[in-house]
C-alpha cells in the first residue's frame, strides 16, 4: 500500500508577474482611453464642418459677389447666369457648374472663381470674348444670326446681348460651321489689311468666297494648304492698282500662282 505524499502548497505570484500584469491593463486602458478622445473628436469636426457648411460662411446677399474691375458685366447680370439663390452656403458652391453656367449664359472666354472666408464672400473674374464678326450658321431649327470671336468661335445673340455697349462689328461670316473655326481665326489674324475685306461665305459646295472693298468678290475655292500663298497674292494685289473688273466678275485666286478674272456665278439663297 503506497502513501502519497502531501500537495505542496502553490506559490504566490511574484512581485515582478504582477507588475507586468498591471501594467499591460493600465495600456490597454490608455489605448482605449486614446481612442474614444480620437472618435469624439472626430465627430465633433465633423458637426463643426457640417454646422459650418449649413449655416457657417454664408453668402447671405447678392453683394457678397465681387467682380473685378475688369468685368464687362454688372453684378446682377452674373448672379443671374450664374443661378445663384441666396442664402447659399459658400464652401458648398461647386465652381465647375458656376463656370459652365457663366460660359453658357455669357459671352466670356476665361472664368475665375475665389471663395473668400472672411468675410465670406465669392469673387469672380471674368474676361469677354470680344465679338469680331457678324455671322451666320444654319441648324436644323433654320437660319441663325450670331457672332463669331478671334478664335473662331460662335456667340449667340443672346449671350453677346449681355455685352451691353459693345459696338456692332462691320464684317460679316457667312455659313459658319465649327469645323470653320481654324480657318477664321487664321484669316482674322492674317487678311491683308489692304483687301478691306467685308466678309468671308463658307459655301456648302467647300468654296471659300470674299467680298473685298479693293478688288470687289474673291473666289479662294476649296480650302487647302495653298490659302496662306492666295493670302500673300491677295495682299499683292490690293496694294496694286484696282483690278479692271466688271460688276459681273470676280477675281479667281483658287489657283494663287495663276490669278484671274471670272464671270460671278449666280447668288445662292443659301447664306
Amino acid at each position: 500500500m503506497s502513501v502519497r505524499s502531501p500537495a505542496r502548497p502553490q506559490r504566490p505570484a511574484s512581485a515582478e508577474l504582477q507588475r507586468r500584469r498591471d501594467l499591460r491593463r493600465r495600456k490597454r486602458v490608455h489605448f482605449a482611453a486614446q481612442l474614444w478622445s480620437l472618435l469624439l473628436l472626430l465627430s465633433a469636426s465633423a458637426g463643426l464642418g457640417w454646422l459650418l457648411l449649413r449655416h457657417g460662411w454664408l453668402l447671405r446677399t447678392p453683394e457678397q459677389v465681387q467682380l473685378t474691375s475688369r468685368s464687362p458685366f454688372n453684378r446682377e447680370q452674373v448672379i443671374s447666369a450664374a443661378g445663384l439663390r441666396f442664402p447659399v452656403a459658400l464652401l458648398s458652391l461647386d465652381g465647375a457648374s458656376l463656370q459652365q453656367r457663366l460660359g453658357a449664359k455669357l459671352p466670356v472666354e476665361d472664368i475665375r472663381l475665389q471663395r473668400q472666408l472672411w468675410p465670406p464672400q465669392l469673387l469672380i473674374d471674368l474676361r469677354l470674348r470680344q465679338a469680331v464678326a457678324r455671322a451666320v450658321r444654319h441648324t436644323p431649327q433654320g437660319r441663325e444670326t450670331g457672332y463669331v470671336d478671334r478664335t473662331g468661335a460662335w456667340i449667340s445673340k443672346a449671350q453677346q446681348e449681355q455685352a451691353r455697349g459693345e459696338a456692332v462689328p462691320a464684317l460679316r461670316v457667312l455659313g459658319w460651321q465649327p469645323r470653320h473655326a481654324g480657318t477664321i481665326a487664321l484669316l482674322l489674324r492674317e487678311l491683308p489689311p489692304a483687301a478691306a475685306i467685308s466678309q468671308m461665305e463658307f459655301r456648302r459646295n467647300g468654296e471659300l468666297w470674299m467680298q473685298s472693298r479693293a478688288l470687289g468678290p474673291v473666289r479662294f475655292g476649296s480650302l487647302d494648304q495653298r490659302l496662306p500663298r492666295q493670302l500673300e497674292v491677295l495682299s499683292h494685289l490690293a496694294e496694286q492698282q484696282p483690278l479692271a473688273q466688271e460688276p459681273t466678275q470676280a477675281l479667281d485666286l483658287s489657283d494663287p500662282e495663276r490669278p484671274e478674272l471670272m464671270l460671278v456665278p449666280p447668288k445662292s439663297s443659301e447664306n
